[in-house]
């Protein structure tokens, strides 16, 4: 952080405060299950380890990638939870595209996924006009039949420019987060977009370890890696983990209890082959919903989605 904001702590610490007791007061005027926060978290093309053996004075240590273009840039997505512990579906996918679009003949090579909503800019970043994509595509759809909701979500440019953003969902009412406070009572920043980011960084080191013929930072790869990253976190399983993000920014007095993280429910087995009939390969991943642990090829090339 900068000099500026190291001397403002107390106010910014001020200004979180007041805006918690300030949620905290509508609470009792929704459901948990009609408290929502969103935000926007960016994962690079190639996600890549900045820890590597070396030899001591060693001056130089040189490590590989695949691409370095893909590892100094990154694609958005866009998570949705609610108060009650559920992840939202769908998500939202912003790839990045040179000309910042896909053209129709791509479009219709897509890999098809019900929980992923795909756009794209030449940032792979969003735009005012893509939050409004995001708000008709995936906001309004996965509101069900709720008849009002509370809408937390952060003071970034786009969602705020243009306004009136919310206005014609009924019973939709937004607050903003303060700004230099997310990381302190915004859920998602907060716990659970660390947690959202294992299952990509664990796919890319395997693919790394074992020299894997997969372009992990190809398009529909993008596509699918979220798809199945998501539908592991929508999992049950993890339900008292998404509500401790709540809890841990000062928004519930309740703590959910003892719950396990995504290492301790995908990456923990003592089992030495795959689940999968006929299949010898060692196991990558538990699933958190089936609890099989699967192979690389089981779990990813063979889509399993639950």
């Amino acid at each position: 952080m900068t000099k500026r904001e190291t001397e403002n702590q107390e106010t910014i610490k001020t200004s979180a405060d007041h805006f918690v007791a300030d949620v905290r007061k509508c609470l009792p005027n929704y459901e948990a299950d009609e408290i929502m926060n969103t935000d926007q978290s960016g994962i690079e093309l190639e996600i890549h380890s900045t820890r590597t053996l070396s030899y001591k004075g060693e001056k130089t240590t040189a490590c590989t990638v695949r691409s370095t273009n893909a590892s100094t840039h990154s694609y958005t997505v866009q998570p949705t939870i609610t108060l009650d512990g559920h992840l939202l579906s769908p998500i939202y996918l912003c790839s990045k595209e040179p000309k910042g679009h896909i053209s129709e003949n791509i479009r219709a090579h897509l890999f098809k996924t019900p929980n992923v909503i795909v756009t794209c800019s030449s940032s792979g970043k969003l735009t005012t006009s893509l939050v409004e994509y995001w708000r008709d595509q995936v906001l309004l759809p996965s509101l069900g039949s709720r008849k009002k909701v509370l809408l937390i979500s952060d003071c970034w440019g786009g969602q705020t420019y243009g306004k009136g953003l919310y206005d014609h969902i009924p019973g939709c009412t937004r607050l903003e987060i303060p700004r230099k406070t997310t990381g302190q009572i915004q859920p998602l920043d907060v716990f659970f977009n660390r947690q959202m980011k294992v299952i990509p960084r664990r796919m890319y080191d395997r693919v790394m370890l074992d020299e894997l013929d997969i372009n992990m930072s190809e398009r529909n790869n993008i596509i699918r890696l979220t798809s199945l990253n998501h539908n592991q976190l929508s999992s049950e399983t993890f339900r008292r983990m998404i509500k401790y993000a709540w809890y841990a920014s000062g928004y519930t007095d309740t703590h959910p209890g003892p719950f396990k993280i995504v290492v301790e429910v995908c990456f923990s087995f003592d089992i030495a082959t795959c689940a999968a009939p006929s299949c010898n390969a060692g196991p990558f991943i538990c699933c958190s919903w089936c609890h099989k642990p699967l192979c690389f090829t089981h779990f990813f090339l063979n889509y399993h989605f639950h």
